[in-house]
């Protein structure tokens, strides 16, 4: 048994390796005038939107910003302050309200009404064959004038000069598509644990030292921040092949790829943040959501991702009793090989280092929440979202694979 021991340490150390390179390949956004240190996101809700700053001798990029809301009367607010507050570019900002029954259209209605730039469309009744927020998006995007669209989500906090910051930098590098990791507003060791693991997972999925070299076929889009070229999104047919993907994001990220229109990924831990999982049980759901959708709803892959880490994390706790010293403990302390590039990501987060320990608990509620997506929606014979009920057969006949 001790070489199977051996090979789970040796997986373990293989992974954190790939992730390690991912990150050290995704750096943070370049700031447009470099500083010592770089001021943190400012606090909820500027008192005013800033005017723009129009740099010397360059006009001001055009931008027209997506955002797709539903139920968000707790934060959309402030999110849309935040984005009307951005400076260096000028924007446009058109908001979805997809059937929201709170108190969403009410504020959006009344900020359309304080700032001439937001625009509102309300959405009453869901098209067959669409899903809510790919259809708002879509039904958004229409409305976009700028060279530049941002298609953000609906809980965001983002710094004053992000968008100029991407747009100069999707220039500089010739790129028609760029998207920034967000730093999730969670609180807990074990909630961070798990965003730690899903984010590692996640730079396995889309691996940065590819995307960001014009490498192979993988690709990424993330729903807080994608910005693409107006052309390059209307060159792929905007939302409307996506009309039934759950991972909506990710999967404009490989239509754009395949059309060969080029993609950049930049970590945005300091610039931009997302109300995604504020709870344990939150970011277990928020796992669950895409688990299955992102695996193309196949029951083998499913099995197999699971039963790997299952394997990997059940031979390394069992590791001392399955080979002698030092083997044993070799295998053991192998569990904890992804907190070397977790600590990267503490760096860039601002995240205390007691959360490293946690995540090999990380990476096991990621298998529970992968067995609980695939196990749902089998077992409901699909998916409801947005109060509205998608079976299985119309979710993989509508796949962009």
């Amino acid at each position: 048994m001790q070489y199977v021991v051996l090979i789970a340490a040796g997986c373990w150390w293989l992974l954190s390796a790939a992730v390690f390179v991912n990150l050290l390949a995704s750096p943070p956004l370049p700031l447009r005038k470099p500083s010592a240190e770089h001021e943190p996101l400012p606090e909820p809700l500027p008192p005013e939107p800033l005017p723009p700053e129009p740099l010397p001798h360059e006009p001001l990029p055009t931008v027209s910003v997506i955002v797709a809301a539903r139920d968000e009367g707790a934060r959309i607010e402030q999110t849309l302050r935040w984005l009307l507050a951005q400076q260096n570019v000028a924007l446009d900002l058109t908001v979805v309200d997809d059937r929201s029954t709170d108190a969403t259209p009410q504020i959006l209605d009344r900020l359309a009404a304080e700032f001439d730039r937001l625009h509102v469309l309300h959405i009453e009744s869901l098209p067959d064959g669409w899903l809510g927020k790919c259809h708002a998006l879509w039904r958004g995007a229409e409305h976009a004038r700028g060279e530049w669209i941002l298609l953000a989500d609906a809980d965001i906090h983002m710094a004053p000069d992000l968008v100029g910051r991407a747009i100069a930098t999707a220039r500089a590098e010739r790129a028609d598509h760029l998207c920034l990791w967000p730093a999730i507003n969670c609180s807990g060791a074990a909630t961070r644990g798990v965003m730690l693991a899903w984010s590692q997972c996640l730079a396995l999925y889309a691996p940065a030292w590819q995307i960001n070299r014009d490498r192979g076929h993988r690709a990424i889009g993330i729903g807080a921040f994608n910005l693409v070229r107006r052309e390059a999104y209307r060159a792929i047919g905007g939302h409307e092949p996506l009309r039934l993907e759950v991972v909506e994001d990710a999967k404009l990220g490989l239509l754009l790829r395949r059309a060969g229109f080029r993609q950049r990924i930049y970590t945005g831990l300091a610039d931009l943040e997302a109300e995604w999982a504020l709870s344990l049980a939150g970011s277990v759901r928020a796992v669950e959501k895409n688990w299955f959708a992102a695996l193309h709803y196949s029951i083998a892959k499913s099995a197999l991702v699971i039963l790997f880490v299952a394997a990997l994390i059940g031979v390394s706790i069992a590791a001392p009793w399955l080979a002698p010293p030092p083997i044993g403990w070799i295998g053991l302390a192998s569990l904890w090989a992804p907190a070397i590039p977790g600590v990267i990501q503490l760096r860039r987060a601002r995240w205390p280092a007691w959360v490293l320990p946690l995540v090999p608990l990380g990476f096991l509620l990621f298998c529970w929440a992968g067995v609980h997506s695939t196990t749902k929606t089998l077992r409901q014979g699909g998916i409801r979202w947005r109060d509205t009920f998608y079976t299985l057969a119309e979710l993989r006949r509508g796949m962009v694979r």
